[in-house]
């Protein structure tokens, strides 16, 4: 059963520009920072999930970041998942001064199973930091809780726990030779957090703070950023598909080839080239010629 990655990739089509875009971005370096944008259903899903796999094919470190209805990253959060997904190991001063900004007092209680193997079943732990059990690394303790005997504000603590991220990620990225950060479903981003990623993340490559580091921020709209990034920003705006896109898009999903055009047609006008409306009526096509065969 193919994933929904492998469904992605092999029914995708048009797009080319925006790829285009994104390989010219890594391979020159000159521009670091690549905004998608689009309304719902216009594939900036299916995009990244390009992009995606051509950072494996490159083998290049990357992240991906997605905001949902039940996820809402944090800048903290932010961090921590870049952190995890391009290597702990590189992040050792910044999980420390989270450690040392979080709530050291409470407890907690791990199991885990490793190959079949129980560990650490029933262990308690206080002040946990950065370790590994059998297996199970603890990155940090996971707690945004403010220690009880610090009185430091959060726009306080945000500096030097930002400091300590740039300047690790920037290591990584030296000795890694290039990292992609992919931000999806920015719009879903809090206004706080979206000016931290802007004010300090972009900020910090215009600035020359973060070398060989790309940004892929993906939303129904590009943020608003001053013209000094002009630079160091790339824009891709998605639009409908056009016919030959349809055509095309029918081949890949079987389609007979004598009804390829006038269904084209009739996609078009009914849909404005709308990529998720025409997969859902071609879902439903498909699925009553199914039921009547």
């Amino acid at each position: 059963m193919p994933t929904e990655l492998e469904i992605r990739l092999a029914e995708f089509v048009d797009r080319d520009a925006e790829m285009s875009r994104f390989c010219r971005m890594l391979d020159s370096g000159e521009r670091s920072i690549l905004f998608v944008s689009g309304g719902s259903g216009l594939g900036k899903s299916s995009l990244l999930a390009r992009m995606i796999h051509e950072c494996a094919l490159r083998g290049l470190r990357k992240s991906e970041i997605t905001w949902t209805e039940t996820q809402n990253h944090d800048y903290l959060g932010i961090m921590r998942r870049i952190r995890d997904d391009i290597g702990v190991e590189y992040f050792q001063d910044f999980t420390t001064l989270v450690n040392q900004f979080t709530e050291p007092g409470v407890r907690i209680t791990l199991a885990g199973n490793v190959s079949g193997i129980q560990v650490a079943q029933g262990l308690r732990a206080e002040s946990s930091t950065v370790g590994d059990i059998g297996g199970v690394i603890i990155k940090d303790n996971m707690f945004v809780v403010p220690r009880g005997d610090r009185s430091i504000p959060e726009s306080e603590r945000m500096i030097p726990l930002t400091t300590a991220f740039l300047r690790s990620l920037a290591a990584a990225a030296a000795t890694m030779g290039r990292v992609v950060v992919f931000l999806d479903a920015v719009e879903k981003m809090t206004h706080e957090t979206s000016a931290w990623v802007v004010g300090e993340l972009f900020r910090a490559i215009q600035i020359g703070t973060l070398k060989n580091v790309f940004f892929v921020h993906c939303g129904r709209e590009k943020p608003a950023v001053d013209r000094f990034m002009d630079s160091i920003v790339e824009e891709a705006e998605l639009g409908p598909l056009e016919r030959k896109d349809i055509i095309l898009y029918l081949q890949k999903r079987g389609m007979e080839e004598t009804s390829h055009v006038p269904f084209a047609e009739v996609l078009l006008v009914a849909t404005k080239g709308n990529p998720l409306q025409i997969a859902t009526l071609i879902d439903a096509v498909m699925k009553e010629r199914k039921r009547k065969n």
